[in-house]
């Protein structure tokens, strides 16, 4: 899936010590968004990289015939502003309240040079994310609806941060959950209820969801269809 991974970005060396790169972030200040306000928009000069500290934004594109189509989600621990080089490809909004410290451009040849750690670290985050490109690029071409949003079920449940727990948040709305997917909104919504109604899931509320039976899910993110994912899980 096009999520880019959570996690730490920066790690605290063995020694306890926090790299220069751990530094120079904590010298950029907070700034905090509320829901639906904007980091960047596509066509922006790209001046610096962000970290998200806290919080969900999601990426999109505008297209020729107005359209919005979203491309991405990310929370914390993810760096946006990597996908181009003088402007901005990509818009990004936060879809709940969000804290991001920026890190100037002109300035990231000298934190890595300065810390290999640092380095290593925006390294493994550019392939993460595009890995989940690609990912994305197989899963909308090639899966069917119950197969993406089962996908997309489990990688929300995964980036949510709670080990071993099925319990997760979902702060995107179904609108951006369809656009991502490519799939029509009534589609996402059918198949959320038919989700339910199967027992597979647990919405307790339009934005909290709980994983019921994880197996059939993951059976069908690998490319089961709905018979054989329900046939595998109670065997």
């Amino acid at each position: 899936m096009c999520i880019a991974s959570g996690g730490n970005v920066i790690a605290i060396t063995k020694a306890g010590r926090a790299p220069a790169g751990f530094v120079e972030m904590q010298r950029q200040p907070l700034r905090n968004l509320d829901a639906h306000e904007h980091l960047y928009f596509e066509g922006d000069a790209r001046t610096h990289i962000y970290i998200v500290a806290a919080g969900w934004v999601k990426l999109y594109r505008t297209l020729v015939d107005g359209q919005r189509q979203v491309v991405g989600f990310a929370n914390a621990g993810a760096i946006l502003g990597l996908e181009s080089d003088a402007l901005h490809v990509n818009a990004c909004e936060a879809i709940s309240p969000v804290s991001i410290r920026a890190i100037p451009i002109n300035r990231l040849s000298e934190i890595c040079a300065a810390d290999g750690m640092f380095a290593e670290q925006l390294l493994l985050q550019i392939g993460r994310q595009l890995g989940a490109a690609q990912t994305q690029l197989a899963t909308v071409g090639a899966q069917t609806a119950e197969q993406k949003l089962a996908t997309f079920l489990l990688s929300i449940c995964r980036l949510s941060g709670k080990s071993g727990s099925d319990d997760f948040d979902m702060p995107m709305r179904r609108g951006d959950v369809a656009e991502f997917l490519g799939l029509r909104l009534e589609t996402v919504s059918r198949k959320m209820t038919e989700f339910q109604r199967r027992g597979w899931i647990k919405m307790s509320s339009l934005y909290h969801c709980r994983i019921i039976n994880r197996d059939v899910l993951e059976a069908l993110g690998e490319g089961g269809e709905t018979g054989d994912a329900s046939s595998r899980a109670a065997s």
